[in-house]
């Protein structure tokens, strides 16, 4: 059972401040109100004790970190040990790693009570990554970065050769300070884009290649349906199920995925869905890329919002068959009809703030931009402008936790920049968020032929 007195908390220290009493006959500890003084007590000395916790979370978290990689470490040195070994032996038939291996592999699985070629695949990987990203796990045992970025760099790295893997891991190590596993790995993928040896345009054809639908069983008779496909292909089957939702019949109780599960089984089966009212609704493809492209200089990639690469034979054909797209290269005011004299953005501002932010501006949060709210930073009703510089992308979960919260108690935010917002936690640490460098155009392109089922 949990102890709440092994948590260094004084109480000296947190019960005699911070308690108000107010007109209505409550105690008042900052926004909350209580029924008594004792229970204000009470509160004052549970929540030092949950910021004592979290502390505790914080620091174990670190401890498992370094004994993390440094098992991964002892993986690799028991992965070449296993080599140097075969090397020793005098009759070499051919088999000499593989006993050694199997040795090692064998013993490993049985007193770890793990299967043997999950241990053979462990063993493995550490070699790989000791030796192909010595900086970056030397990062991870200095407590720097934790597996989540290793795991992220390791991705990004796979496409490049090995004599350009050092200059990626100098130039990819740093973009991990502050920013989640799941921020890094576009960028880090971006960065790998300059040192691969074989052309994208290749690679997306291997991969192309590989596309596939399989099932995979699940619990209770659930199965999970996988189709591997392009990403702007998949990207625009997902924005059309959105979109759907958003247009559901009224009344309609499904939830999110619960509806775009059942949608697309629908029109898989059958070809149509709920009297043929999906007909009406289209996919919107968001795919941004350097205006050099459409010159044939051939500097940077197309994508799409999350990140993913789109092949150039790709991009250049939905922007020679788009009807308009939007330049990102121009101020706002020259480019974008900005309105603020009112709360809602027009269509373009919220465009532009969409692909200027590519995802949720909270701390840690990689969420698209594209189904995200366009919050004021500075609220509306208190004088704030509908302007870029006081416009910014929360997905719904941090946009409801900014204004329920409130600023007095909550998470403070102000924008320093047009899209640079530097956030207060509620203990008072600051943190700062910064879009990604925004592409020179966008394209958006409506695309009826592909969006059909």
């Amino acid at each position: 059972m949990f102890d709440s007195t092994r948590l260094d908390v004084p109480p000296s220290e947190v019960l005699s401040t911070g308690i108000f009493f107010d007109e209505r006959g409550h105690f008042d500890v900052g926004p909350v109100g209580v029924a008594s003084y004792e229970d204000a007590q009470l509160y004052l000395l549970k929540t030092a004790q949950q910021q004592s916790t979290s502390r505790l979370i914080l620091e174990t978290d670190a401890a498992i970190e370094r004994l993390l990689a440094n098992r991964e470490l002892l993986r690799a040195q028991a992965a070449d040990l296993a080599a140097d070994c075969a090397k020793l032996h005098v009759r070499d038939d051919g088999q000499a790693f593989e006993n050694e291996w199997q040795h090692l592999t064998s013993v490993l699985a049985v007193d770890a009570h793990r299967a043997e070629s999950t241990v053979s695949n462990q063993l493995g990987t550490a070699q790989q990554r000791c030796t192909e990203l010595p900086l970056t796990m030397q990062a991870w045992q200095d407590g720097r970065i934790h597996q989540g970025h290793v795991i992220a760099i390791e991705r990004a790295a796979s496409t490049i050769t090995e004599e350009s893997r050092g200059e990626f891991e100098a130039e990819a190590l740093p973009k991990a300070d502050g920013r989640t596993p799941q921020q890094l790995a576009p960028v880090a993928r971006r960065i790998a884009r300059k040192y691969e040896s074989v052309s994208m345009q290749k690679n997306h054809a291997d991969a192309f290649k590989e596309r596939a639908v399989w099932v995979t069983p699940a619990e209770h008779g659930m199965a999970t349906l996988n189709i591997t496909t392009s990403a702007v292909l998949a990207d625009a089957v997902v924005d059309r199920l959105r979109r759907a939702y958003k247009n559901r019949p009224e009344g309609d109780p499904r939830g999110l995925h619960q509806f775009m599960s059942d949608t697309a089984l629908a029109v898989l089966l059958t070809g149509t869905c709920d009297s043929g009212w999906l007909d009406n609704i289209r996919a919107e493809v968001v795919v941004t890329m350097p205006a050099t492209m459409l010159t044939a200089e051939e500097t940077g990639r197309a994508e799409l919002p999350a990140g993913q690469l789109v092949d150039d034979d790709t991009a250049l054909l939905l922007a020679g068959s788009v009807n308009s797209w939007t330049r990102l290269f121009t101020h706002p005011v020259t480019g974008v009809a900005i309105t603020a004299d009112t709360y809602a953005p027009t269509t373009a501002l919220r465009r532009f703030i969409v692909h200027r932010d590519r995802t949720c501006r909270f701390p840690g949060c990689a969420r698209i931009a594209k189904h995200a709210d366009v919050d004021h930073t500075n609220d509306w009703q208190h004088g704030g402008k509908t302007t870029p510089d006081n416009l910014a992308c929360l997905c719904r979960h941090h946009h409801t936790l900014k204004h329920r919260l409130g600023a007095d108690d909550g998470w403070r935010v102000r924008q320093l920049d047009p899209g640079v917002r530097e956030w207060v936690d509620p203990h008072g640490r600051i943190r700062r968020t910064e879009p990604e460098p925004a592409p020179t155009a966008v394209i958006i392109r409506e695309h009826p032929e592909q969006a059909r089922w």
